[in-house]
């Protein structure tokens, strides 16, 4: 019995992709204008074109050991790469982005893998939206 157990848990383990993330998610991810306490202090859909930063707040959960990627963008060209390494079952990370007026329009932020797996995004608009996606 204890051959077949052990059996069945290496199949499952052979079946996992590399990388892979079994049971790991993201539980929240979104823009905010601060972090206090490692938590978001607001949501931000929407900045004004005299804010100067934004930080983007990631929870994750199961991920203990894996490598995460905050990838920023602007009008499709990655602006900023963050990464950083899940310590613990329920992690929360942040990375922030400095804005100038000309950068106005339509962000997105997506979280991935350490295999380049997306596994969140989110956008915000910088004053006024350019009609960008």
């Amino acid at each position: 019995m204890a051959k077949r157990l052990w059996l069945i848990a290496a199949l499952a383990v052979l079946a996992t992709p590399f990388g892979a993330v079994a049971d790991g998610r993201v539980e929240r991810a979104h823009f905010t204008s601060g972090i206090e306490g490692h938590e978001p202090v607001d949501r931000v859909e929407n900045l004004e074109p005299d804010a100067d930063r934004v930080f983007y707040f990631t929870e994750l959960v199961g991920m203990d050991g894996e490598r995460v990627v905050h990838r920023w963008e602007y009008r499709g060209e990655m602006m900023a790469e963050v990464a950083f390494r899940v310590e613990g079952p329920r992690w929360r990370v942040w990375s922030s982005k400095r804005l100038i007026p000309r950068w106005q329009g339509t962000w997105r932020a997506v979280v991935t893998d350490g295999a380049g797996q997306v596994l969140a995004e989110e956008r915000f608009v910088y004053g006024e939206p350019s009609g960008d996606k």
